[in-house]
C-alpha cells in the first residue's frame, strides 16, 4: 500500500512537467564515485562487503534520477537547488562543489541528501533545467 502512495505522489509531482529525458547516474562509475567520496576510514566503514556498501550502490544505481525539464516547470514548483544542499566530506574533507553539471561526471555521492527519507526529494542543478530525483527507500514487507 505505502508504495502505491509513494509512487501515486511522484506521479503526482511530475504531472504537470514536460517530460524530456530520464536517466539515470551511470553505473560504471559508482566505484570511482565511491572512492572519491569514502577516503580513510569511510573506505573502511563501507567496505564492498559490508551492508552498507551494498545498500549504497543500490540507492545509487535505483532510486536516483534525472529529468529535464522547462524552465517555467521548475520555478513553479519552487524545487531547493544543489548548492543548498550541504557537501558530504566526512570522509574527505577537500571535495568541491561541481561548478559545471555534467551527467558523465556528476557524482551524487558528494552531496548529503537525506537518502533515508520517506518522500521524493527533487533538487534543481544549478544553472540547468535538469532536476535530481531521489525516490524513497521502498519499506520492508
Amino acid at each position: 500500500m505505502k508504495n502505491i502512495i509513494t509512487t501515486a505522489i511522484f506521479l503526482l509531482l511530475l504531472f504537470p512537467m514536460v517530460y524530456a529525458q530520464s536517466q539515470q547516474p551511470p553505473t560504471e562509475k559508482f566505484d570511482q564515485h565511491f572512492n572519491e567520496v569514502f577516503t580513510g576510514e569511510g573506505a573502511t566503514y563501507y567496505s564492498p562487503e559490508t551492508f552498507h556498501f551494498k545498500e549504497l550502490k543500490k540507492m545509487y544505481e535505483n532510486r536516483i534520477h534525472f529529468d529535464t525539464y522547462s524552465p517555467a516547470d521548475i520555478a513553479a514548483k519552487g524545487y531547493p537547488s544543489l548548492s543548498s544542499v550541504p557537501l558530504f566530506n566526512v570522509y574527505n574533507e577537500s571535495l568541491e562543489r561541481d561548478e559545471v553539471f555534467d551527467i558523465s561526471t556528476f557524482n551524487p555521492l558528494k552531496y548529503y541528501f537525506e537518502y533515508h527519507n520517506r518522500a521524493v526529494q527533487v533538487f534543481v542543478l544549478d544553472g540547468t533545467n535538469t532536476v535530481m530525483i531521489i525516490l524513497p527507500q521502498s519499506s520492508p514487507q
